[in-house]
């Protein structure tokens, strides 16, 4: 302790230096967490987007590519088995089919995993 000051002076001194650095160190641990709030806010923002882009996308481009390939598929029941025709558009159709099978498991995948588990009841 200093002898230029009084003992109630320095005393009182050493407690405002101790609670001005209580408040700046209460400050910064709440500007982190301030930081940390919005950071995780816009995250479950970007999450909410994709799982909204992913729906859309899926019930706008996948279900009217099974749109075209079922008229594709009435249109090859036209030509008669075994014919050049016929078997085109069979091809056609498998294509089709696994091209929408890889949209589904891209748009699977964008899609938050299912507390529990449970897949049957999804999309």
């Amino acid at each position: 302790m200093p002898t230029s000051l009084p003992p109630p002076l320095w005393l009182a001194g050493c407690l405002l230096l101790g609670l001005f650095l209580c408040l700046m160190l209460g400050l910064l641990c709440h500007n982190r967490w301030c930081k940390t709030m919005c950071r995780r806010r816009d995250l479950l923002a970007q999450l909410a987007e994709r799982e909204r882009l992913a729906c859309d996308v899926h019930d706008a481009l996948l279900q009217g590519m099974q749109g075209i390939l079922l008229s594709f598929q009435s249109v090859g029941q036209r030509f008669p088995a075994g014919s050049a025709e016929r078997a085109a558009i069979e091809h056609l159709l498998d294509q089709g089919d696994a091209a929408l099978a890889d949209g589904r498991q891209r748009l699977q995948a964008l899609r938050p995993p299912i507390k529990g588990g449970n897949t049957k009841n999804a999309g």
